[in-house]
């Protein structure tokens, strides 16, 4: 049983640095993994490089030098499954908020986290670190409370931002829900394998973490390999006689028959009525949106609606989302405002406070904060 005990966890630890490697590797698109969805994805590499790590170091102790392998691999989980559930949930958390609040917190947590493991080092190497004892329960406490700190605030959030994205909703229950769920799972697993440590469980806990290393890797592969392709466009072109500028260099004029012309008018309407539904529904607020994205959702090729966004609206897809972001901030500012300007942010599709108030003072020549500010004195002046 021993041998098999130390060859599970070579395996364990190999696996995860092959799926760190791999993730780290694979393509990600945009869409869906955006900016912030590739940052949550390093979280998930460094928790699979730090697992096969520590892995491969429990396989290559010397069993002699240990009083019994229940009291290794119980250390094992209560010191390193705390940072691995940090790790887990700011990879799910930080994708739909990248709030400064946000940010501080888990950066706390991530304290908290390392003073965890530092005194489970202690406990381990210096006082025997063998279980049933209330060191190991108290330690184990922490464990739990931090874990149940993570699920509660990757909940709220995740519920926070379905109200704002109600139509992501079944994304969330489809590819997040589930994965987290087996996080959780896990995290209760650990706990009970550190309060009845038995080799057989230790064997059996270690087989199902590392196959639920592999389906998430594996999902988060299936974002990348989703490829999609659009019809070309027939646009029908007809060469005119050329002609030459003063300067002699040729210029080719083309024309576009009157069939075709009416064809573009139809497209154009039809673009025009589906881009109308998709604003009244608010999606331009979801953040990391890409062209791509609003490509696909109303069924139109990529470049006759970038044409359609630069002949009609004169700009190009992002100053034109951006645009229409800031209008929908300003309304949020005169209805919130007690709201904060990064909260507003946030709510509005941008990834930072810094981005917003660029944008909107490219667009409306003054900051939000001055803007809000004119607000509150026009407010006041009409009140006295």
């Amino acid at each position: 049983m021993e041998k098999l005990f130390y060859t599970m966890e070579v395996v364990s630890g190999v696996v995860c640095l092959v799926l760190a490697l791999f993730l780290h590797f694979s393509k990600v698109p945009e869409g869906e993994m955006c900016k912030r969805n590739k940052r949550g994805r390093v979280y998930i590499e460094v928790a699979y490089v730090f697992l096969g790590i520590a892995s491969l170091i429990v396989a290559g102790i010397d069993s002699g030098q240990i009083s019994s392998m229940e009291y290794m691999k119980t250390f094992f989980i209560q010191g390193i499954a705390p940072l691995q559930v940090l790790l887990f949930a700011w990879a799910f958390i930080y994708p739909i908020s990248a709030s400064k609040q946000i940010r501080r917190f888990m950066q706390k947590q991530f304290a908290f986290t390392l003073l965890l493991l530092i005194a489970n080092l202690i406990y381990y190497f210096s006082l025997g670190g063998k279980p049933y004892t209330w060191p190991a329960y108290v330690l184990l406490g922490c464990y739990i409370v931090l874990a149940t700190v993570y699920i509660r605030i990757f909940m709220r959030v995740s519920k926070r931002w379905l109200t704002r994205h109600p139509d992501r909703e079944s994304i969330m229950r489809k590819d997040v829900y589930p994965l987290w769920t087996g996080i959780c799972v896990l995290a209760g697993l650990g706990v009970g394998i550190c309060l009845y440590p038995d080799v057989i469980l230790q064997f059996v806990f270690t087989a199902i973490y590392t196959a639920f290393y592999v389906m998430l890797a594996l999902q988060y592969h299936n974002y990348a390999i989703s490829n999609f392709q659009y019809p070309k466009e027939n646009v029908t072109l007809k060469p005119t006689k050329e002609i030459y500028s003063s300067e002699e260099k040729p210029i080719i004029q083309l024309t576009i028959d009157s069939d075709t012309m009416d064809s573009q008018k139809l497209k154009y309407e039809k673009i025009d009525e589906k881009l109308a539904r998709w604003k009244a529904d608010k999606k331009f607020l979801h953040a990391g949106v890409t062209i791509q994205d609003l490509s696909k959702e109303i069924g139109i090729n990529r470049t006759y609606l970038s044409n359609f966004i630069n002949e009609t609206y004169h700009t190009n897809f992002n100053t034109w989302i951006n645009g229409l972001r800031i209008d929908e901030a300003k309304h949020r500012i005169i209805m919130s405002p007690e709201a904060s300007l990064a909260e507003i942010a946030e709510q509005v599709g941008f990834a930072d406070l810094a981005h917003f108030s660029k944008q909107f003072k490219l667009k409306e020549g003054i900051s939000p904060s001055s803007y809000r500010k004119e607000l509150k004195e026009l407010k006041e002046a009409a009140a006295g």
